[in-house]
């Protein structure tokens, strides 16, 4: 097993010799070492159109690729699959909607598909980890939608692939002021429990709000927003979305915002 840097996100030119040469390693213990090289990812403002902070997914790769040269590890694109058909069974990646914005209704593309990806150890290589993004992207040009739903595939992949710490981006820890009268809290479910004490958790009125403000950076009324999570994931009430399939909303918001 190689040993770890010196510290995290250090040049890789300053990384200490490997006890065992990478020729020797497997390739999850080269994709240890990268995220042993990670460093932390902070978020920041790109845009004076966007009013909130994100991390660009070169924040991921730009430190990880001399690792990745260093260590002989390949990340390659295998090919995509349409999650859905027309009615002679060809498959569509592209959808429209119309959407009210600021200026007025607005066509908009939303592009979708399941993308293959594929690490390689160069050193071995019969020795490779596929994995499936799902992928979803929004924009008022339909290769900017593709471009965007591949972007941020492999972003939110890339995060849980090397443990990146996502703390800020965790609706629970915003506080978006909502109160009833005199300074109440509102009533209902404010915690993301079920009234009934049956089923899974709901989203908590934190998360939803956060996900409405992305809808609104994008230009997209909470109308709008909704309907779609209806014809998607067929959830009448938004809040019953899954976490994995808030991620994936909040992330198409992200991606028609930019």
């Amino acid at each position: 097993m190689a040993e770890t840097t010196k510290k995290a996100g250090a040049d890789p030119k300053e990384r200490e010799p490997a006890a065992v040469p990478h020729e020797a390693l497997s390739l999850r213990q080269k994709l240890v070492e990268m995220r042993k090289a990670l460093p932390t990812i902070k978020k920041e403002r790109h845009s004076d159109g966007v009013k909130y902070a994100y991390s660009k997914v070169d924040a991921i790769w730009g430190p990880i690729r001399p690792i990745m040269d260093e260590l002989g590890v390949q990340f390659e694109f295998v090919r995509e699959e349409a999650t859905k058909k027309d009615g002679s069974g060809n498959p569509v990646y592209w959808t429209t909607m119309t959407t009210k914005t600021r200026q007025g209704d607005k066509l908009m593309w939303l592009y979708e598909s399941d993308m293959v990806y594929r690490w390689v150890n160069v050193d071995n290589e019969d020795e490779t980890v596929e994995v499936t993004l799902h992928a979803l992207g929004w924009n008022d040009d339909p290769a900017k939608a593709k471009g965007a739903a591949r972007t941020y595939a492999v972003k939110y992949y890339l995060w849980d692939q090397f443990s990146v710490d996502q703390g800020e981006d965790d609706p629970d820890n915003s506080d978006f002021g909502a109160t009833g009268k005199q300074g109440q809290q509102p009533q209902g479910n404010q915690q993301g429990q079920r009234q009934d004490g049956e089923g899974p958790k709901l989203l908590s009125q934190a998360q939803l709000e956060r996900m409405y403000k992305k809808g609104e950076a994008a230009g997209f009324s909470r109308e709008s927003v909704n309907k779609r999570i209806s014809e998607k994931y067929y959830k009448g009430n938004p809040a019953e979305l899954t976490r994995s399939q808030y991620e994936e909303i909040c992330a198409a918001l992200d991606a028609a915002a930019k």
